[in-house]
């Protein structure tokens, strides 16, 4: 089992993922137990993530922050990912310099209907160029290391 992943802020906001988990052993789905912590906010939840077999087309989460890297001069509008169950959605803006600013949401799953809804944000602000690309390498290398 492997250290978490852990993207950090300088204002001491954290987003935490934990080893994903295959409960099938399948490839079809995989379980990952994420964090998000800023600014006296704590929330945590379990996120399906579609493994290695499910839909071809889909973009995975590693290839969502590779994109952003690859296109680090910059974009218009939103970029926008989310899990099969929307238990973790990001949303990542360019401020047409340097910056990216990647929104990572946890939130209750869309098929629960007798637990209330909530959701937490944190934002977090990454220079566009080497610390976008070595967080998608990261990321990419985490969740990869574990299928």
């Amino acid at each position: 089992m492997s250290e978490p992943f852990v993207l950090r802020s300088g204002l001491g906001a954290r987003w935490v993922l934990h080893t994903p988990l295959d409960p099938y052993g399948d490839g079809y789905v995989l379980m990952l137990s994420t964090e998000l912590y800023g600014d006296g906010l704590a929330a945590a939840t379990v996120v399906e993530l579609d493994g290695i077999f499910v839909n071809p087309q889909a973009v995975r989460l590693p290839e969502f922050l590779t994109g952003l890297a690859a296109d680090w001069r910059g974009w218009e509008g939103v970029r926008y990912w989310a899990s099969g169950q929307r238990q973790l959605v990001l949303e990542a803006t360019h401020d047409g310099a340097s910056h990216v600013s990647l929104g990572v949401t946890l939130r209750t799953a869309d098929t629960d209907p007798t637990v209330a809804p909530w959701s937490a944000t944190v934002v977090f602000v990454v220079e566009a160029t080497r610390e976008l690309a070595r967080l998608a390498r990261r990321l990419t290398e985490f969740l990869n290391a574990e299928q």
